[in-house]
């Protein structure tokens, strides 16, 4: 599952949509802040085809840690949005994997709270 992650993060990162699309189940679910659940493989590809803010970016994953059919792995992404503004956003994915694809992923993000 590790490297299935990594390899989920570097073809995010690459805008390779051919590779993400291989890494994810059918059926798989995608929820981040602010975005409504995207439901199937073809939706969440096509959410980072057309909807992603980043132009580009650089994802370093810190930490990995894998519990049977699940795993959250923890990071920073840098880089620039369409509008020119800067990424530098701490996150943390939690995983849910079936048949050896990415069936969940839910992303949080590093800010303030309440």
């Amino acid at each position: 599952m590790r490297d299935l992650i990594l390899t989920v993060h570097k073809a995010i990162e690459l805008g390779d949509h051919d590779t993400l699309d291989s890494c994810l189940h059918d059926d798989v679910t995608y929820r981040r802040p602010g975005t409504a659940v995207i439901a199937g493989r073809e939706a969440v590809v096509d959410w980072y085809r057309k909807h992603r803010k980043a132009l580009t970016s650089t994802i370093h994953i810190d930490e990995i840690v894998v519990e049977g059919d699940r795993a959250v792995a923890m990071g920073m992404v840098e880089g620039r949005c369409r509008d020119g503004s800067p990424i530098h956003e701490r996150f943390a994915d939690a995983y849910r994997f079936e048949a050896g694809l990415v069936r969940d992923r839910t992303t949080y993000f590093f800010r303030h709270g309440f």
